[in-house]
């Protein structure tokens, strides 16, 4: 431990223990000496104890986190600081009365089997905390190669990733894959293949461990590694030494592979202030890894929306694979099916009058189509009710973008639509649901989706309102752009439907007139 943390300890005790000392003396009771009937007053002495020991330990982890206050209290609650601290606590106050009884019979004798105890008991607590700690390794690290595993991996990223964005600090995150690992494995055999899934973890470990960065096996030959406080290009750079380096470093039977050496693709993707989960970013490093290995493999590629173009077949693919979870809606509640097919076309003529990527605009299409797949878990009294909703019933209906988010992750093949699903009833103006975000805190992509869902809610019969007209919708989208809506993307939207859907304006104008 650092020199200062022994320091900060000694320190510690020396004002808990003064602090105990000067409750004591205020309560008359005489130091050394153990009387039943001062029993409260010892339990006094040890909440100051206590209390100044949370105090200054609060302290600590507000100037280790780098934090406000309030993260380091939330901090130390959610560790389990406090429910640790009363059972320290309370074994203390026991070890402290058998002390006092022991040396007021024997002194020397008192101290010696005290002392004896406490050794006794610090070896024990050495080996609980040896085994605890196994144990943590094993739930965490990889069985083969020893590097954390996909688990805390994900777990470590999901963090990082809130940290990041709150200090508005770079991060980068780094897919590699073995190139040909199958090929090896098939001719060599699987103990080999092992060998050198073990090897390359190793090397990769090492090379990682001076630049702090974090290293874990994803699955199978690919590897995932965290590069906090780096760009993307810097991050390329060092990858990319890393990728020669490896080639460079001889191992059993790689001459037979392709390029007669061990070699990785490599994808990289860097945090951006837009994003607002740690899935977004794993899914473009994902996809720098796959444009990496189309270019040829042993190479490292940035995450580069406009090159990494649009796969007709495969979009056809995810818009089938979609089709068939929203085909559980029209059993149950035919009105958000169609609603979610009307949005849907929506999103796919919007999505070409901006200025998106492609990949942009397959993910605003895809999200459109299923923004209100949570409803399956909305009871059909609620969801199919004609009267206006009670507040416990506006309550539950509310939770289905929680619900949509649970389904598309138990799926895992379209987390990049998860911002979509719960995030497009946050408002512009932070007066949305389900966690009140506001202006850019809420992703891009969804603040567009909250318009497109908005306008067709407004002019579909629903159950529950009074449907209004093209014309009377858009006056609507005008007078809350800014408060409800983004207001860069209200006018292009009208425009779009004024343009596209000019005879249906034209009829609703006509009918207000009448």
């Amino acid at each position: 431990m650092a020199w200062w943390k022994h320091f900060f300890n000694f320190s510690m005790y020396c004002l808990m223990i003064s602090s105990a000392n000067y409750v004591l003396t205020n309560l008359s009771i005489q130091v050394g000496m153990i009387e039943h009937k001062d029993f409260f007053g010892y339990l006094l002495s040890l909440t100051v104890y206590g209390l100044v020991n949370i105090l200054l330990m609060y302290v600590f982890f507000a100037f280790l986190s780098k934090r406000d206050l309030f993260f380091a209290l939330y901090n130390m609650f959610s560790e389990g600081v406090f429910n640790e601290a009363l059972i320290s606590y309370s074994v203390t106050l026991l070890l402290s009365f058998v002390l006092g009884l022991i040396i007021k019979n024997d002194l020397f004798f008192g101290l010696f089997i005290f002392t004896i105890l406490v050794i006794c008991l610090s070896l024990v607590f050495k080996k609980f905390l040896y085994l605890y700690q196994e144990m943590s390794n094993q739930a965490n690290k990889d069985y083969l190669t020893g590097l954390y595993n996909h688990g805390y991996f994900k777990d470590y990223l999901k963090e990082l990733f809130q940290e990041t964005k709150k200090a508005g600090d770079q991060l980068s995150l780094a897919f590699l894959d073995l190139d040909d690992f199958k090929k090896y494995n098939d001719y060599h055999g699987h103990v080999q293949g092992d060998r050198l899934l073990k090897f390359v973890g190793e090397y990769l470990k090492n090379e990682m461990k001076e630049r702090g960065f974090t290293v874990a096996r994803y699955g199978g030959e690919e590897f995932a590694i965290i590069l906090p406080k780096t760009t993307k290009h810097e991050a390329a750079a060092f990858m990319d030494g890393v990728r020669k380096k490896l080639n460079d470093t001889p191992f059993d039977g790689v001459e037979r592979l392709p390029y007669r050496c061990i070699s990785f693709s490599c994808g990289i993707a860097e945090y951006e202030s837009d994003m607002y989960e740690e899935s977004e970013l794993l899914h473009k490093a994902d996809q720098a890894l796959y444009y990496s290995k189309a270019q040829g493999k042993n190479n490292v590629q940035l995450y580069d929306a406009k090159r990494i173009s649009r796969d007709a077949l495969k979009f056809k693919e995810d818009l089938d694979a979609i089709e068939e979870q929203l085909k559980l809606l029209l059993y149950k509640d035919v009105y958000t099916y169609r609603h979610s097919k009307r949005v849907f076309t929506y999103a796919m003529e919007f999505s070409d009058r901006l200025p998106l990527t492609e990949e942009e605009k397959r993910t605003l299409v895809l999200g459109a189509l299923v923004h209100d797949i949570g409803k399956i878990e909305v009871s059909r009294d609620i969801i199919n009710k004609t009267s206006k909703l009670d507040p416990d019933e506006w309550e539950i209906m509310e939770k289905h973008v929680i619900w949509g988010k649970e389904i598309i992750l138990s799926d895992g093949r379209f987390e990049e639509v998860i911002p979509l699903v719960e995030l497009h009833h946050e408002r512009y103006d932070g007066k949305g649901y389900p966690y009140g975000l506001k202006d850019e805190q809420i992703p891009k992509l969804a603040r567009i989706l909250c318009i497109i869902d908005s306008f067709d809610a407004m002019t579909t019969d629903r159950p529950y309102q009074r449907t209004k007209t093209f014309s009377e919708a858009i006056v609507e989208l005008r007078r809350c752009s800014g408060t409800q809506f983004d207001p860069q993307y209200v006018e292009p939207f009208i425009q779009m439907i004024e343009e596209y859907y000019l005879e249906k304006v034209i009829r609703t104008d006509e009918t207000v007139s009448t």
